[in-house]
């Protein structure tokens, strides 16, 4: 009887387990449905449990990622919206307007000597019709300042008379071309400036065999949302083309400079402020072309649009050229506004650039170089078009290719953040739009099919949490790759990697330095603005702008309003955990009409500000009278009567 009932209870457990197992079968398989219908095309491998992760084994691999799903990236540690699916760019109405015609081209033949040809046809829309002119050319070099060559100033050389069709030598790489009549009085008819890389003959003694170059090329204020939105042509060829598109790529800081040198350096923001405080030329060692140059590469860096003012400007740019080739100086030679475009003489600025980059990696590509060339004029201000560098920007691509750079060439095409001001800022999805610059790398076919299991990982790692700290590591390891030693860490970021690494799918902002203020892992969700918590942490967020108001410093017989409420714009809010609650608002004040972005933390019924308040406004020219220009967000000058 006792086996019997130990039978029969047996026989219970056992079918209680099957059915246990079939309806655990039945769950993963319902999760797993719903997962792919929600989520996209995922092939997802899931060995251990999401809660009690066993190190890096859950595997989330993004093998065909069509833009349609609900997110940018998906894994354990970050999740971030597709928010470009819903956001509308508008930019800028185009001006009907050109930088001019050119109807003078300088043609290298050699490293030593161009021909100057004039384009008789095209230049008699400077001569009208005239014969009876004169054309010459400077080359712009430095200034020289207390003997020695400041990258800061230029000079130029006599003008030397030519005619249509001669051979001059390259003495420089910066030359100037100007055309006059002279009767009834001198008159300039014609100016143009041109750069070509001058090679320089310089044996590197600690000259190693490196296999890979390394291209990085810049555009300022480019989400990856933009991009797509703003240069479709040039972003179809990436994609054709089968260049690696990292989605979660995160900037760390407010603006440009905290962001590149991130990049550049591996550093935070107080680090790099410590080393430069002196001067660029005080913290160029520590610059990743620096690193580049001692191991034998030739380097090369530039930036253009300089009236910004540009990136290295608050610690006085570099005096000395801080790479082998250093393009500063061209642009000093003056650029100008016509229409949408930034023009440097009869060529937009970035067209410059553009050919310059080209023609320094053709000199090089043999050699080995670092190049690091920085866009500003098509998107960083509001009535910048990107679209009108498109088509140039494609070209520039294909060229590249063309002429086999791309085959031992990485490219690393980015951004540092997205549009941070403007008419843009007040919907909610530029909470994301600002905070994710585009990322694009172009990995060379050899690279791909020696280090299959490196270029598999980099895959992989486009449905990552990426910084500019993990960039950084990844353009170091390129030195050591040949090597397999992945010796390089950012100093910023212990736990940031080569991208050549399987990057953990539980990475967080916090693990890699992120701060709350501009973490993008946030699903976040439309707050009631009726709510009181939230009227209360709008008002918190006015109290913190009104105290500041009232300690900036002034010039003198002037003085910074008290700002007001005039339009709450929106309301969201995300979990931070359990217990906390992080409001994201947006408010204008009045007078001025500046508006602001404030994320507030809510945490057992108490408020406070993350970080400083940002003005998403355009650049606040009513801050005209304030002594520190931090403080020119949050003042509206007033003048003061009787002063």
């Amino acid at each position: 009887m006792l086996h019997i009932m130990r039978y029969s209870l047996t026989k219970k457990i056992r079918v209680r387990v099957i059915l246990s197992c079939i309806f655990t079968l039945c769950w993963v398989i319902l999760t797993l449905i719903k997962y792919t219908n929600i989520h996209g095309a995922l092939q997802t491998v899931l060995p251990c449990s999401i809660k009690t992760p066993c190190n890096d084994t859950v595997r989330i691999v993004q093998e065909h990622y069509k833009g349609t799903e609900n997110f940018l990236i998906n894994t354990p540690g970050c999740f971030i919206p597709n928010y470009a699916k819903s956001l509308n760019f508008k930019e800028a109405k185009i001006i009907n307007k050109s930088c001019g015609v050119r109807a003078v081209f300088l043609n290298k033949l050699s490293n030593d000597y161009v021909r100057v040809t004039i384009d008789e046809a095209k230049f008699k829309l400077y001569s009208k019709n005239r014969s009876d002119y004169d054309c010459c050319y400077q080359f712009i070099t430095p200034e020289v300042v207390s003997g020695r060559e400041d990258y800061t100033k230029i000079r130029y050389t006599n003008c030397e008379s030519f005619q249509n069709g001669i051979q001059i030598q390259l003495k420089e790489e910066m030359i100037a071309i100007n055309c006059a009549i002279f009767k009834p009085h001198k008159e300039i008819i014609y100016r143009d400036v041109y750069i070509l890389v001058k090679k320089r003959n310089i044996t590197k003694s600690n000259k190693s065999n490196n296999p890979w170059n390394v291209m990085v090329l810049g555009m300022d204020t480019m989400s990856r949302g933009r991009f797509i939105s703003s240069m479709p042509t040039t972003a179809k060829y990436l994609q054709t083309h089968h260049w690696l598109d990292f989605r979660g790529f995160q900037k760390v800081g407010y603006n440009t400079f905290p962001n590149v040198m991130a990049l550049m350096t591996g550093k935070n923001t107080s680090e790099v402020h410590r080393l430069c405080k002196h001067g660029m030329d005080k913290c160029n060692d520590v610059m990743l072309w620096s690193h580049f140059k001692k191991a034998g590469y030739y380097t090369a860096t530039g930036e253009e649009f300089l009236r910004l003012p540009d990136t290295f400007t608050k610690y006085h740019n570099f005096r000395t050229p801080p790479t082998d080739h250093y393009i500063r100086p061209f642009f000093l030679a003056g650029e100008t506004m016509s229409g949408n475009f930034i023009c440097a003489k009869k060529q937009p600025s970035a067209k410059h650039m553009l050919e310059y980059a080209s023609d320094f990696a053709n000199s090089y590509v043999k050699d080995n170089f670092f190049s690091m060339f920085w866009m500003n004029s098509f998107s960083h201000n509001l009535e910048n078009i990107p679209s009108l560098i498109d088509e140039d920007m494609e070209e520039f691509f294909k060229t590249m290719n063309r002429s086999g750079v791309l085959n031992n060439t990485f490219v690393f095409f980015l951004s540092d953040h997205g549009i941070r001001y403007g008419r843009m800022r007040l919907l909610y999805e530029s909470y994301y739009e600002e905070r994710l610059p585009m990322l694009y790398v172009w990995v060379p076919f050899t690279f791909r099919d020696t280090y299959t299991e490196m270029y598999n990982n980099l895959i992989r790692n486009q449905n990552r949490l990426i910084t500019p700290y993990d960039v950084y590591v990844t353009m170091l390891s390129i030195l050591e790759v040949s090597q397999k030693k992945f010796l390089a860490n950012s100093e910023a970021c212990p736990k940031c990697s080569s991208m050549f690494n399987e990057l953990s799918p539980y990475r967080t902002c916090s693990d890699v330095n992120v701060s709350e203020k501009w973490c993008s892992c946030h699903d976040i969700i439309e707050s009631k603005k009726d709510n009181p918590i939230v009227l209360r942490a709008l008002k918190i967020a006015i109290d913190d702008i009104q105290n500041k108001v009232k300690t900036i410093k002034t010039k003198h017989c002037a003085e910074c309003q008290n700002l007001k409420l005039k339009r709450f714009v929106r309301a969201h809010e995300y979990k931070k955990s359990e217990n906390k609650t992080i409001f994201i608002l947006a408010f204008t004040l009045t007078p001025g009409e500046v508006s602001y972005e404030a994320d507030i933390e809510y945490s057992d019924d108490q408020l406070s500000v993350i970080n400083s308040t940002e003005t998403i406004s355009t650049y606040n020219t009513r801050g005209y009278c304030v002594k520190n220009p931090t403080d020119r967000a949050y003042c509206v000058c007033k003048k003061l009567l009787h002063c």
